[in-house]
């Protein structure tokens, strides 16, 4: 393994101009940094909820990428997200302006404290605000960056804490957490995806492994058992590793407990512990969701926290939004948002609704990136299948140009013979139709884009809004 560079410290006489600053992970390392007193102001192409709650923080923030904006900085920070082709970069070459990337950052942060990372290919928000969440709920005072906002955490995707931890979402899209310097560190899990940048399933396992063998010699390894890899990773790492899941030889072991009445918990289980047997119920649902609690239980406990300080985080977390998040109802109709953007996170959700509900479930799907639409067109069309009607989207480019013949309708043909499958060029166009011939049940917007408008949007043309609440 090539071990990475020490990212150089940071420099609080300096000031970093971020470059996509409203993206969830940058805005999160930018309102750290301002609030441990680094000067930081930052650009992004489109105007956002994120600028404006930046600009609210007193960070200097403009729409568009200019030189005029790098007139003031020492250094710029940079997200995956900003190409490589754009003239931007131009003008940060021609001012001599140092460059780091999100993570570079972030690794040199985190050395000023005990990084706990979470990383994985499905789950890593949810298992990391529900780590963060819980630390602070036990009085460990942490910081956490977030990839997405937590009602919990003040409804921000960070918080900042004088505690010793320091809870890390780890991206492993780009190879870029191998910058970060963990001491404790959770895998969720590891599948196929981010193979644009990878390569192969081999070198995206290698890099897996690689991040696991930064952790000092004893450095817990928490890795889920139900996973084939994260299992494999953990079993040739050969330090401190604590397994957990529904596998009879899991550390943590989940053992699901029938549904109460109707109007309770939404699921109930028992954590298997050390001999110890830990009966609770948790306020989100789906079995997945139960097993990634039952890792940050893993790891809680791992780092020194009381067992039952760490069931009460559990019990009491109430999850992420955009992770199967209601946005509101009308009449019959309720609407949740969801973030899952590969195959098996959409089985996962639509398991999980179909289970607390009974009910016809209506999804709108905005598939994310032209080369994961393409490769996994026929596994997102299987996973799309269980839903009663489903209206898939032109593909929400991200970070990616276009491909020719690669949008949503790759998928709804290959869900023929689906009683009510169809593309819509956009989640607008998705929201006429369904305006024109309303489902009953339950209605899903997924995806990584701007589909997480959708809700909003069809509420207000419904006339009706409430007040968007978790269940």
């Amino acid at each position: 393994m090539t071990q990475p560079a020490v990212p150089a410290p940071l420099n609080k006489r300096w000031r970093y101009h971020f470059l996509g600053i409203g993206g969830v992970g940058m805005s999160a390392l930018a309102q750290v940094l301002h609030r441990r007193g680094y000067r930081i102001s930052g650009s992004d192409i489109h105007d956002s909820e994120s600028l404006r709650a930046l600009s609210s923080a007193g960070i200097g923030v403009c729409v568009g990428h200019s030189a005029a904006a790098l007139l003031e900085a020492d250094a710029v920070v940079y997200t995956s997200a900003v190409p490589a082709a754009h003239p931007i970069w131009a003008d940060v070459t021609r001012l001599g302006l140092p460059r780091f990337h999100r993570a570079q950052a972030l690794g040199a942060l985190s050395r000023g404290q005990r990084a706990a990372a979470v990383t994985g290919t499905h789950g890593k928000t949810t298992t990391s605000a529900c780590l963060a969440f819980t630390l602070r709920q036990a009085g460990c005072d942490p910081t956490a960056l977030i990839g997405g906002h937590v009602p919990q955490l003040d409804g921000a995707n960070f918080t900042v804490g004088d505690g010793p931890w320091m809870v890390l979402e780890a991206d492993e899209s780009d190879g870029s957490f191998l910058q970060f310097a963990p001491d404790a560190l959770l895998i969720t899990n590891i599948e196929d995806d981010h193979l644009e940048h990878h390569g192969t399933q081999e070198k995206l396992q290698a890099a897996f492994a690689d991040f696991a063998a930064l952790l000092p010699p004893h450095g817990p390894l928490v890795a889920c058992r139900d996973d084939v890899q994260a299992t494999r990773l953990a079993t040739a790492h050969g330090g401190r590793v604590i397994s957990y899941g529904r596998h009879a030889q899991a550390d943590v072991r989940v053992e699901p407990l029938p549904r109460r009445a109707q109007g309770a918990d939404l699921q109930r289980v028992v954590l298997h512990h050390a001999g110890g047997r830990y009966e609770t119920a948790l306020r989100i649902p789906g079995l997945h969701n139960a097993v990634n609690l039952a890792g940050v239980f893993a790891l809680a406990t791992a780092i020194g926290l009381p067992p039952l300080d760490a069931l009460a985080g559990l019990q009491a977390f109430q999850g992420v939004a955009r992770r199967q998040q209601f946005i509101g109802q009308r009449g019959g109709l309720r609407i949740f948002d969801d973030y899952a953007h590969h195959p098996t996170e959409i089985r996962a959700t639509l398991a999980a609704f179909a289970a607390a509900t009974g009910g016809p479930i209506t999804v709108v799907f905005q598939p994310h990136l032209y080369s994961r639409t393409a490769r996994l067109a026929g596994e997102f069309a299987e996973a799309l299948r269980p839903a009663a009607r489903v209206i898939v989207t032109d593909v929400y480019a991200a970070r990616e140009a276009p491909q020719p013949g690669v949008s949503g309708r790759l998928i709804v043909e290959r869900l023929a013979g689906h009683p009510s499958a169809e593309f819509a060029a956009s989640w607008r166009e998705a929201s006429e139709r369904l305006l024109r011939d309303p489902p009953r049940g339950v209605l899903l917007t997924m995806g990584a884009g701007d589909i997480t408008n959708m809700g909003p949007y069809l509420l207000r043309a419904m006339g009706r809004v409430l007040e968007p609440r978790h269940e």
